[in-house]
């Protein structure tokens, strides 16, 4: 009996259907630098919004932008984890781009110089040294901008010179090399936190609306995976919330991303980071318009992208 028992259970095996477990999507995504503002990505990761979502996102760091936004090019990543300005940069080479959620809605930097100098502003800086990381990027775009708007020429009234940033930048300011430099958030908040009263901000860009730092996808990707872009959006926006909510989640996020940083240091971050998300990762208008502005104050060729085209919120919308 039971040998015929075995026979039946076996050809009821045989012909039904295997259990079906969807496969994964795989998005890669690409950092242009580490940042604060990646506490949303670290934040979905470990609470498992993506998972939900049956997405499998692999995070890598390009250590820079151009090489990441060349990688979005190629399509060896899906997603962008850089500056929005390349959402127009992009636009205007004939690859539609578009945000797909904001990750930080204030300009990155700060103008620092030592606390000893007597510099109070951008206009008392005239006919000195200032350190940008680099030609062409958001500290030389910003810089020449404000400078512009002083009514001066950045080319004939200041010295501008490219040091690299974080450690190089500090060093180039501690040497007196240069009277004053262009620092991100975080190495401001580090320089202030290890070393009171030795450093200032001589103008402090990071009050304006800016769209810095964002997850970008070209449109041709959203427009083939729209489902997976709309998942990866909302799971984004659930960790924001996540963020802005419980700050000891946010002060825990920060140290993942920041391992070296003494508990002191992560508390600080982690409050200035919170405060810079937005709301539900939606862009604000006037943060987008500031980031064009200063992204085409110093291009003759490049046309400005409008905000509907640059920023879609309908993927945040459940």
């Amino acid at each position: 009996m039971m040998k015929y028992l075995m026979a039946a259970l076996g050809m009821l095996m045989a012909f039904s259907p295997a259990p079906s477990y969807a496969e994964k999507v795989k998005i890669v995504a690409g950092l242009a630098a580490i940042d604060q503002a990646l506490a949303p990505l670290y934040a979905a990761q470990s609470k498992g919004y993506f998972d939900q979502a049956n997405l499998s996102v692999d995070i890598v760091d390009f250590k820079g932008g151009a090489p990441a936004v060349n990688a979005l090019v190629g399509g060896s990543i899906q997603l962008c984890i850089c500056a929005a300005d390349h959402v127009i940069r992009l636009t205007n080479k004939g690859m539609p781009t578009t945000i797909l959620a904001g990750l930080d809605g204030f300009h990155s930097y700060a103008l620092m110089a030592l606390a000893s100098s007597p510099y109070k502003d951008l206009a008392s800086l005239k006919g000195k040294r200032i350190a940008i990381t680099s030609p062409g990027s958001l500290t030389d775009n910003t810089l020449r901008y404000m400078i512009k708007k002083l009514g001066m020429n950045p080319d004939t009234d200041y010295e501008i010179i490219a040091t690299g940033g974080g450690a190089a930048m500090q060093a180039a300011i501690d040497t007196k090399q240069v009277e004053a430099g262009m620092l991100i958030n975080t190495d401001v908040l580090r320089m202030m936190n290890d070393t009171p009263g030795k450093y200032k901000a001589v103008h402090d860009f990071r009050k304006m609306p800016y769209a810095s730092f964002d997850v970008l996808a070209l449109k041709s990707w959203v427009a083939s995976n729209p489902a997976e872009a709309k998942a990866l959006a909302m799971s984004i926006s659930k960790a924001i919330h996540d963020l802005r909510t419980d700050p000891e989640f946010a002060k825990q996020t920060i140290a993942k991303i920041f391992p070296n940083f003494s508990p002191a240091l992560v508390a600080i971050v982690a409050k200035s980071m919170t405060e810079r998300l937005p709301e539900g990762g939606v862009v604000s208008k006037d943060s987008f318009e500031n980031m064009s502005n200063i992204s085409l104050s110093e291009s003759k060729s490049m046309k400005p992208v409008p905000f509907s085209e640059g920023f879609d919120p309908s993927l945040l919308k459940p």
